[in-house]
């Protein structure tokens, strides 16, 4: 397959918020388990045996506790975008 890739971005957002991201050519997530990722103890796939599930419900309540938000969209086969906002000060 292709070799992996990360490409890392961020934008202004209406209502003077800021949208960071991070995408990646991995294998993608699919539809049914996009609810699941930001949840606690979750571990999707098999490919990494090691931690606990805890790294993206972490973020997720830092990101919140700050007044942003997070979110993923994912392509299955073409790779996953991950994101969160947060307000500019």
């Amino acid at each position: 397959g292709d070799p992996p890739q990360l490409e890392l971005g961020s934008q202004r957002e209406p209502g003077r918020m800021i949208r960071f991201w991070v995408r990646d050519n991995g294998p993608g997530i699919p539809l049914e388990k996009l609810d699941e990722v930001f949840a606690k103890f979750e571990r999707l796939g098999e490919m990494r045996k090691d931690g606990h599930g805890l790294g993206l419900a972490i973020v997720k309540r830092i990101v919140e506790k700050l007044g942003g938000e997070v979110g993923v969209e994912s392509i299955p086969g073409e790779g996953s975008t991950f994101s969160f906002t947060l307000p500019a000060r």
